[in-house]
């Protein structure tokens, strides 16, 4: 009994999916160039000479080639990989089936042997294993399931009558042919098959050396190598982020609070302390003071300043100098700390904080839109 192989060589695999790789991409090549021959002639062609025309026409179908190359080379170890878990699982499950015990002869009740062993289906997920046992006595002959049910062969309906179909067939052992005729007793239908097992063995051998000669000539021209195709991969990925980054820079572009935050003025703590100084004298408000900054994820300013308007209560005076910067620093990059300022004996207190990140910078201009 011939053991049943369904898991292959790893080089099978590989063969398998470049074989497909090489035909998909002869058959892009060629649909491309009979479109083209066909458009040669029409208006928007007729400027270029035949060897111009030629060699965009070659130019493009590279292009377009070997992107389909790119995209068999991307699920290309993918591929292979759950092809040979399909193939280990169906034979592992072939390997691990037992026949059926003490399967006795319908006919005469004599013990039978296991005669051959196959896995039904192999490629679904419920395949089962069929054993195939014959009568020692009369070599009657049954086919009964791994789990110990029989295979009933229901015979086919007449595709006239919906009868059921008497099946004969002939095996001539010389020519190794198999005759199946196919006759209906209720209508007369008649059919006639017959199987050349010679002349399929034959066809079989010769496509097989079609595909050799295919993958012999074209694998180097369709088929990535591991080098070529992780660099491509690499450019395929490059392309990606730079794409994406295009795309999400239009939209930030598009986004009114970008916008608002492209146009605000980015001072530096000198640039701050003047605008403050002079907004502040203004207003009564001197000897502004701006101590050592605290450099971290921002620029955080402690900042001290003189009431000169004796007038003016605490509170007036704390509100007022809030409203000045502000207003000061409304078309800028800094801003107010939320603990806001503290007034002590006409010295008034507080600190700022500096932006310069652009998402910090966005997130200060969608404040200013909710205030």
């Amino acid at each position: 009994m011939e053991p049943y192989r369904c898991l292959k060589e790893e080089r099978y695999y590989i063969d398998r999916y470049d074989l497909a790789t090489i035909k998909e991409c002869i058959s892009y090549y060629n649909g491309f160039i009979d479109k083209f021959r066909k458009s040669r002639n029409n208006e928007e062609f007729k400027k270029y000479t035949d060897k111009q025309f030629a060699d965009e026409v070659n130019r493009t179908i590279s292009l377009a080639v070997n992107v389909l190359k790119g995209a068999r080379y991307q699920y290309k170890a993918e591929t292979i990989k759950e092809w040979v878990e399909r193939d280990r699982l169906t034979q592992e499950k072939y390997n691990n089936a037992a026949p059926p015990q003490s399967i006795l002869c319908k006919v005469c009740g004599s013990p039978t042997k296991v005669t051959s062993k196959d896995i039904m289906d192999p490629f679904n997920a419920d395949a089962k294993v069929l054993f195939m046992f014959e009568c020692v006595n009369c070599g009657k002959r049954q086919a009964i399931y791994e789990d110990g049910t029989e295979l009933v062969n229901e015979p086919p309906k007449c595709p006239k009558c919906d009868y059921s179909l008497k099946i004969d067939m002939k095996h001539n052992s010389k020519r190794d042919t198999l005759t199946t005729i196919s006759s209906c007793p209720n209508c007369k239908y008649t059919d006639k098959v017959v199987d050349d097992f010679k002349k399929s063995q034959k066809d079989h051998q010769l496509e097989e050396k079609k595909d050799r000669e295919l993958l012999d000539k074209y694998r180097g021209e369709y088929v990535y190598s591991e080098k070529d195709g992780q660099s491509y991969m690499r450019t395929v990925e490059q392309i990606k982020i730079l794409t994406d980054g295009w795309k999400e820079q239009e939209k930030k572009e598009k986004d009114p609070a970008y916008q608002a935050a492209m146009k605000l003025k980015k001072l530096s703590v000198v640039g701050l302390e003047k605008i403050l100084a002079e907004t502040m004298k203004k207003e009564g408000y001197i000897k502004l003071t701006l101590e050592k900054p605290e450099i971290d994820k921002h620029v955080v300013v402690h900042f001290t300043v003189q009431d000169s308007n004796t007038k003016r209560n605490e509170n007036d005076s704390i509100h007022n100098l809030q409203k000045l910067i502000k207003k000061a620093l409304e078309g800028a990059n800094w801003r107010l700390m939320t603990d806001g300022v503290i007034y002590r004996l006409g010295f008034l207190s507080g600190r700022l904080k500096g932006y310069e990140r652009e998402e910090d910078l966005i997130g200060i201009t969608k404040n200013r839109e909710k205030l």
